[in-house]
């Protein structure tokens, strides 16, 4: 129960991260300097903020963090007895650069992805309470996006180990396909004080969320304008619910910050914190988990 718990966790972070949303070692948290945007407050506030998009060109660049943690409890019942209580740490973190090689209709074709971290505290580990490396730390591979397919391959061309190419494809599913938060903020102006009801399907497919229950809710409510990494940002307050389903029984409910370029349409950093609980019977055992995630997603990208 803890261990597939744990897989839906993981692959949420890396659902949010695919999409360029920041964890700094050894917790998570926000890893950049932000500064606000000089303009007056009365000026901010009737600022109208018109998001704009570049298209991928051969050379783009993008170095990721994410990270995700959480403290879970759980709770095993059999007979109308308790069986079990006990509590677990999980965290994971992963660093990626990516490197875009080749490019088609303004969309990336192909890509290099290197991983110089990629960690992770599990019950699962040998040694629960340690980070364990992943096979992918320290390695490149190349990847190809033909049409719903991802095509991936070490850095010698060859095949990589079924483990690799999972790690690889959960953190990258999402290469070169549009990005639907950013046609969404393309199709209208907004200003300071405004709140968006994205709708659920996006949410759905942009967050992973599909794959883990029933996205409720999606809102993004304009705060502020400021500076991350030297790029003009709107930064958003995030809420985010979803309820369980027959196939996946999460529920989760997150708010938190996301800083989105004006200029680009892409997410610069997200940080994302809130409850989560699990509740499933499984040969007449009942499971019961519930714990406090925390997930943040920073993307940088270098000056060409």
């Amino acid at each position: 129960m803890r261990y597939t718990l744990h897989l839906y966790l993981s692959s949420l972070a890396l659902a949010l991260s695919s999409h360029g949303m920041s964890s700094a070692e050894p917790s998570v948290q926000q890893a950049t300097h932000t500064e606000k945007i000089s303009t007056t407050k009365d000026t901010a506030l009737s600022k109208h903020i018109t998001f704009s998009q570049q298209p991928t060109r051969v050379g783009d660049r993008v170095v990721q963090r994410v990270g995700m943690e959480l403290e879970l409890r759980t709770v095993i019942e059999q007979a109308g007895q308790v069986a079990s209580d006990s509590k677990t740490a999980m965290r994971s973190r992963q660093e990626r650069e990516i490197e875009v090689l080749e490019v088609t209709g303004g969309q990336a074709l192909r890509a290099k992805v290197f991983y110089p971290l990629a960690r992770q505290m599990s019950p699962e580990n040998p040694q629960p309470d340690q980070e364990s490396a992943q096979v992918v730390e320290g390695k490149s591979y190349m990847i190809v996006r033909d049409q719903d397919q991802l095509i991936i391959t070490d850095s010698a061309g060859a095949i990589p180990t079924r483990e690799e190419f999972e790690v690889v494809l959960k953190s990258m599913e999402n290469f070169g396909k549009p990005n639907p938060l950013a046609e969404f903020l393309l199709a209208r102006q907004i200003q300071i004080g405004d709140t968006l009801n994205v709708p659920l399907e996006i949410a759905a497919d942009m967050m992973g969320f599909s794959k883990m229950g029933d996205v409720r809710k999606f809102e993004l409510r304009l705060d502020e304008l400021r500076t991350a990494d030297g790029r003009e940002c709107a930064v958003f307050t995030a809420r985010i619910a979803t309820a369980g389903n027959s196939e996946a029984p999460l529920h989760v409910v997150a708010t938190g910050s996301v800083a989105i370029e004006i200029a680009t349409s892409r997410t610069i950093e997200a940080t994302l914190k809130g409850p989560v609980t699990m509740a499933l019977t499984e040969n007449g055992i009942g499971y019961r988990s519930s714990g406090e995630l925390l997930m943040a997603v920073h993307s940088y990208y270098p000056s060409r």
